[in-house]
């Protein structure tokens, strides 16, 4: 191009991979693994998983990506976890990447649950998977 700019600056090149929308939060909760439950603060959540930072870095050397763990949202009275696999450790900032491992139709319902309002804006577009959750 004769003005500088490279062709990955397009927005074609740069769209993102995430296929669900990502809802950013500030949502207090707890991540359990090992029986024990950390407090934490919920920064991101899809339907696919959530960027969780630990309010404590000290519990930060306890993790493992090799065992499952639960993520409590201190918001919710009902449905108020989701099970999940530690995806990637961020040691210097305390994050937690977290891919949630339950069914879709259970996250959809949790997440619903959580933001009602933010998830039916995120969701406009897709009717259909709205009506699924409507009849859970």
């Amino acid at each position: 191009m004769s003005d500088g700019t490279r062709a990955k600056d397009s927005p074609e090149e740069n769209t993102s991979k995430r296929h669900n929308v990502r809802l950013t939060t500030v949502f207090g909760g707890r991540i359990c693994q090992y029986g024990r439950a950390y407090e934490c603060i919920i920064s991101d959540v899809s339907i696919g998983g959530a960027k969780i930072r630990l309010k404590n870095p000290d519990d930060f050397s306890k993790f493992t990506t090799s065992t499952p763990a639960q993520l409590i949202f201190e918001r919710l009275s009902d449905y108020k976890s989701l099970n999940a696999d530690v995806a990637w450790l961020k040691l210097a900032e305390h994050v937690v990447g977290l891919k949630f491992s339950d069914s879709e139709l259970r996250r959809r319902v949790v997440l619903k649950r959580l933001m009602p309002n933010r998830w039916r804006i995120a969701n406009e577009g897709n009717k259909a998977n709205e009506e699924d959750i409507e009849t859970v």
